[in-house]
C-alpha cells in the first residue's frame, strides 16, 4: 500500500470520529481497511477506549478470542510448520 492511500484511509477514519464527535458521541473506536491496510482513529479517554475494546473482544466466539491472542503474540496459525534444526 502507498503512503498517499494510507494517509486517505487515516483521513476517512478521522473524519468519521469527528462526524461522531459532533452527534454526541463521547467516545469512539474506528477502524477501517482494505486487503493490504488498515486505519485505526480513537476518541475520548483512554479507559473510554479501552472499555470499547473489552466490550468488542468480550462479544467474540472463543475461536476467534483464540485467532485474537496468537495474532498479538506472533503465533502463524495454519500453513507449515518452521523446523528449527
Amino acid at each position: 500500500m502507498s503512503l498517499k492511500k494510507a494517509k486517505e484511509i487515516q483521513g476517512q477514519a478521522r473524519k468519521i470520529s469527528m462526524l461522531l464527535k459532533a452527534e454526541g458521541y463521547t467516545a469512539g473506536l474506528i477502524a477501517l481497511g482494505t486487503d493490504d491496510s488498515a486505519a485505526v482513529n480513537v476518541f475520548g479517554t483512554r479507559k473510554d477506549a479501552l472499555n470499547i475494546i473489552y466490550r468488542i473482544i468480550q462479544s467474540l466466539k472463543d475461536e476467534d478470542k483464540l485467532i485474537l491472542l496468537a495474532m498479538l503474540f506472533g503465533i502463524e496459525l495454519g500453513g507449515k510448520q518452521k523446523n528449527e534444526d
